[in-house]
């Protein structure tokens, strides 16, 4: 493990993934041709001789694969929200796969009482393959003399469990993973402040990986059912990256989103020096 923590971005599509299931679009249908993938998002923070993975994903084989071997014992699991592909790999620590036991699970009150009440997850609990272990939003946590997270309640579509971002702080760099939001105007009021910029800067962000699921409105007929803030409003918002500015890399991209088609330059879609984050690309926290 390395001697101070560092986040390696495990996926970046959308619940679905991409290629999406049943799916023929060109861009689902051009990764099924190249016998390529993007998962669904999640990162891993390694620290000393833990690994925290942030969501758990039906791809978490192909994901460890982007850590080294020697650091893929997962101890800590934390979980932002209750929808498909931020949870649907738990079952893969049981008996039927891992045969795990002792992950410490971190979630909100309303998460850990999803699990409870599925009997498939709370038959884990029963087993000790998970120790839950309830978290306060807004609550810093600290996990080691490296590291601190801090899970931040956010608006989005809580059918099941409310929604939180985690900022993410080693000794010299911080990072907030907010995969999930529903609209900038609610979750800046959410929040108390009056920009992104504002609010970025506030919690030191210096790595943001924002949600950045359409490019646009309208870019599926049930977008209102699904809301996210578009990557064109986002940027539109912020204005252009000047040179001192935190890093935002977009992650969790639907299959619709034309930033992950072949060629998507030539779709002018202008990110005005902001970026797009990559699966296996490591930020260090120091």
């Amino acid at each position: 493990m390395p001697a101070h923590p560092e986040a390696i971005i495990l996926g970046i599509a959308q619940d679905g993934g991409v290629p999406q299931p049943a799916c023929s679009c060109n861009t689902c249908a051009h990764y099924g041709e190249k016998e390529s993938q993007l998962s669904p998002t999640s990162i891993a923070v390694r620290d000393e001789n833990d690994l925290h993975l942030f969501d758990v994903t039906r791809d978490l084989a192909r994901q460890l694969l982007f850590i080294p071997e020697e650091s893929r014992r997962v101890t800590d699991v934390w979980l932002t929200h209750g929808h498909l592909g931020h949870i649907d790999g738990l079952g893969l620590f049981g008996k039927e796969a891992m045969g795990a036991t002792g992950i410490r699970l971190h979630a909100s009150k309303s998460m850990l009482k999803l699990i409870q009440n599925t009997p498939q997850w709370d038959s884990m609990l029963k087993q000790g393959v998970f120790l839950p272990i309830p978290f306060v939003s807004n609550e810093t946590l600290r996990i080691s003399s490296n590291l601190s997270i801090r899970p931040i309640s956010v608006p989005h579509r809580d059918e099941f469990t409310d929604t939180h971002a985690f900022l993410i702080k080693g000794k010299k760099r911080t990072i907030l993973h907010l995969p999930d939001h529903d609209r900038w105007d609610t979750t800046l009021t959410h929040v108390g402040m009056k920009s992104i910029r504002d609010w970025f800067q506030h919690i030191q962000a210096d790595v943001v990986l924002l949600d950045g699921t359409f490019w646009s409105d309208g870019e599926i007929s049930r977008q209102t059912n699904v809301p996210h803030p578009p990557i064109s409003e986002t940027i539109s918002l912020l204005g252009p990256r000047n040179p001192h500015d935190f890093d935002i890399r977009f992650i969790h991209f639907n299959h619709t989103n034309p930033v992950i088609s072949e060629g998507y330059e030539s779709h002018d879609l202008d990110l005005k020096g902001w970026s797009l984050a990559s699966e296996g690309e490591v930020i260090e926290l120091t």
